[in-house]
């Protein structure tokens, strides 16, 4: 297992779990939805554009900061007037802070973050995304990279947020990669995000790894592996929809047409984060392990039920 002495700095905080491969997780778990792809001998959770619907940070960032500079606008004037050059930096820079911290974090991000659990070849492939440069509109370095299974480590993160009435807690399952068998140090790390219950996550994780246990449920249809969400295409249908939404969804669309100014700003943002994606591009030897998505041909002639469990009682996690 890896140390706290082994850790890079900054991989520590809000730790609340570690889980170990010998012992379950959960007394019952599931993917959660968070199944995104099943092959022969292996499964893809967490699949998907991740920048298709991205950009309400940036967004959120733009208008709010646009807004401090309307009502602060005479202030700001003074400050500068005064030649008050310190404060008037400072000034700005809080306004602004929030529009570049999204895009600092959402421009230029990996076009998608799959991780793959290969148990025929006992692999896990992940997405690397590498520090930011320091100017805010340089991309990242972004890789493909696989890692034994037998030098990960999960745990369990947990952060705090909230407001002035309440407090969230969310949690993220941390995936640590060793640099060898004898040597713990913590060479790199990737994140299963926003977990509604990651005991059971860990747990199918684990069954399908450890346990041989099939990824899909009695009945479960595997994944769909369609065209992603597309911001355009849906704003397209709306259109085609018009008429018909005034009928059936008058206050809806009222709404919406009132806040038709925010949703054009953000369209304006999410393009960009669009354009500015990283494709990633998985090598030759990463796809040939993974083969082919199954089908419902492939389930029907899995006598052996390695893929679909026969009941609940022999489902992965379950």
């Amino acid at each position: 297992m890896s140390t706290d002495d082994a850790r890079q700095e900054g991989l520590v905080s809000g730790l609340v779990q570690r889980y170990d491969k010998r012992l379950p997780g959960s007394p019952e778990g599931g993917h959660q939805g968070r199944l995104s792809g099943v092959y022969r001998d292996a499964v893809e959770v967490n699949g998907g554009s991740i920048v298709e619907a991205g950009g309400y940070v940036t967004t959120f960032g733009l208008i709010g900061s646009g807004a401090g500079m309307v009502y602060g606008w005479s202030f700001l004037c003074g400050l500068f007037h005064d030649q008050a050059w310190g404060w008037f930096a400072l000034n700005i820079s809080i306004i602004w802070s929030l529009f570049a911290i999204g895009l600092y974090f959402e421009m230029f991000s990996p076009s998608e973050q799959p991780i793959y659990f290969d148990r025929a070849h006992r692999k896990v492939y992940y997405v690397h995304q590498g520090r930011k440069r320091f100017w805010l509109f340089d991309p990242s370095v972004v890789e493909a990279r696989s890692a034994d299974w037998s030098l990960v480590d999960a745990e369990l993160h947990t952060k705090l947020g909230g407001s002035t009435t309440s407090i969230s807690r969310s949690y993220h399952m941390v995936f640590l990669v060793r640099s060898s068998e004898r040597d713990p140090t913590i060479v790199d790390h990737f994140v299963l995000p926003a977990l509604d219950f990651p005991g059971a996550m860990w747990e199918y994780i684990r069954g399908y790894m450890e346990a041989g246990t099939p990824p899909l449920r009695a009945g479960e249809a595997p994944p769909f592996k369609g065209q992603g969400f597309d911001m355009i295409e849906a704003l397209k249908q709306r259109i085609r929809d018009y008429r018909r939404d005034w009928k059936e969804f008058f206050w809806k669309q009222l709404f919406f047409h009132l806040t038709l100014p925010l949703f054009l700003v953000f369209l304006l943002v999410n393009r960009c984060v669009v354009w500015t994606a990283q494709t990633v591009h998985w090598p030759k030897e990463i796809t040939e392990a993974l083969g082919p998505p199954i089908t419902e041909a492939d389930l029907a002639a899995d006598s052996e039920h390695r893929l679909r469990a026969a009941s609940e009682r022999t489902a992965a996690g379950a």
